[in-house]
């Protein structure tokens, strides 16, 4: 039992880092000027790793509904990666304006899954150990991910891709697949 209370505590972790090391290799450091923008991605991760610090680990059903969030934020993450591959993605919050409007994988029913599993990510955390901290932190992730999405939709807007960004942006959804489609 105590193994599976290490796997549990190192899941998150383990996740995050991942995707530290993953945006390394998927996201382009060439497209347009870095931004302080991004920084609350970080902010984000280290603060819902720093929030296990501050509680006790929750009852064990919900270290487990914890640790399926968790593994859901990876899987949308990786399967983002992956349909992205050999494109030429910026990280978040840089200058540049979109070429191209990436509709494939994840893409096509939600225009942020990366933003998603962050997201998720801290989630699953504050499920594992809940403390004021770490709901704090995920507050905070949900006003910064809305925020920096909307950056981000500016740009598409005044791109030359605009009329296609229009047209995925009313058929998809922002973190999550419509539930209803318009007709």
């Amino acid at each position: 039992m105590r193994a599976i209370h290490l796997l549990l505590y190192m899941l998150p972790l383990a996740v995050f880092f991942w995707m530290m090391i993953g945006a390394v290799v998927v996201f382009s450091r060439d497209a347009g000027q870095r931004s302080l923008r991004g920084l609350g991605i970080v902010i984000t991760i280290w603060g819902a790793l720093a929030a296990r610090a501050f509680g006790a680990p929750a009852p064990f059903p919900m270290q487990l509904a914890g640790a399926a969030v968790c593994v859901v934020a990876l899987v949308i993450y990786q399967w983002a990666a992956l349909s992205i591959r050999g494109r030429t993605f910026s990280y978040a919050g840089n200058t540049d304006l979109p070429e191209f409007v990436h509709q494939s994988g994840p893409y096509a029913s939600i225009r942020n899954p990366f933003y998603l599993s962050y997201l998720l990510t801290a989630a699953s955390t504050v499920i594992m150990w809940p403390t004021r901290w770490g709901i704090a932190v995920l507050v905070f992730a949900v006003i910064y991910f809305q925020w920096l999405v909307r950056f981000e939709e500016g740009k598409f807007e005044r791109s030359a891709v605009a009329a296609d960004y229009a047209q995925y942006k009313a058929r998809t959804g922002r973190f999550l697949p419509p539930l209803l489609r318009r007709r």
